[in-house]
């Protein structure tokens, strides 16, 4: 493909370049629809009338996943099993969207209700978006993850790979120039802000498919404009990072990180609200 991309320029004849594709990518227009009506689906305020869907609605949601799968080299021995496998997730899934509105819910003061989160903020939406790519990236299928966590990232501003790992009770507050690398690993109720980079502390080519991205475990809380940097980086649970903290190195749990020389361990029987105050 790369090559063929490279001599692109010297084709004059755009309808050889169509033939060569055909078959081996997903039309955009079938995949934005998948998930624009699995996303009504699953949460009804979504959608124009706002009315529950009949399960009847899931099975042409579903088909429609089965036509791209099958449009495509996909590489898939069994098209419909994967198909199958997708469907029995979606309660797990629907429980876990659901916990991390919820939880964004109760972290946002702002926040009036659960319904509010899920059909206006754009951190929500981004998790969703996520959480349904992350359980097709697990299933092996190509192309369609990545598309549409990059349709999220032209939303939201918000740029979660789909292979990264994130556990529940996710919380995004804000959100815009959000990053989440490839391998990163998340914990359990952890608050992110907006302009946090969880990155690589190199691109090279030669480091793909090697862990590069850091893990935050459970309880942490990450404010605006913190950098952190590294696979071998984790960073304890029940920690704090404060704004504009870059880290390349792990920290222990019970940690406030107010820049990368100043590190002091949370005293656990203080107030965390005092402690957040005192960040910010």
């Amino acid at each position: 493909m790369d090559q063929f991309i490279m001599q692109k320029p010297f084709i004059q004849n755009r309808g050889q370049f169509k033939a060569h594709v055909m078959g081996k990518v997903p039309l955009k227009s079938e995949v934005f629809r998948f998930v624009n009506d699995l996303t009504e689906y699953l949460f009804p305020v979504l959608s124009e009338d706002q009315l529950p869907c009949e399960e009847s609605c899931l099975d042409g949601i579903l088909q429609l996943l089965e036509k791209i799968l099958n449009s495509f080299d996909t590489g898939i021995a069994n098209v419909h099993n994967t198909t199958m496998e997708f469907r029995q997730a979606l309660p797990e899934l629907y429980e876990s969207l659901t916990d991390d509105a919820m939880a964004i819910n109760e972290g946002d003061p702002a926040a009036c209700c659960v319904e509010e989160v899920i059909i206006s903020y754009p951190g929500f939406y981004a998790i969703m978006i996520y959480r349904i790519a992350h359980e097709l990236d697990r299933l092996s299928v190509p192309f369609i993850p990545r598309m549409l966590t990059e349709f999220a990232h032209s939303k939201t501003g918000i740029d979660i790979n789909p292979k990264a790992k994130i556990g529940k009770l996710f919380c995004i507050d804000h959100g815009t120039g959000i990053v989440i690398g490839e391998s990163a690993v998340i914990g359990n109720s952890v608050k992110i802000y907006q302009g946090v980079t969880i990155g690589a502390l190199s691109v090279s080519k030669s480091c793909a498919g090697i862990k590069r991205h850091p893990t935050i475990e459970d309880n942490v809380t990450l404010y605006a404009g913190s950098t952190i940097l590294g696979g071998d980086t984790i960073i304890g649970h029940d920690s704090i990072v404060g704004g504009n903290v870059w880290l390349t190195h792990s920290v222990e749990s019970y940690s406030l990180v107010i820049n990368q020389d100043k590190i002091r361990l949370i005293d656990k029987s203080m107030d965390m609200n005092n402690i957040i105050n005192f960040v910010i």
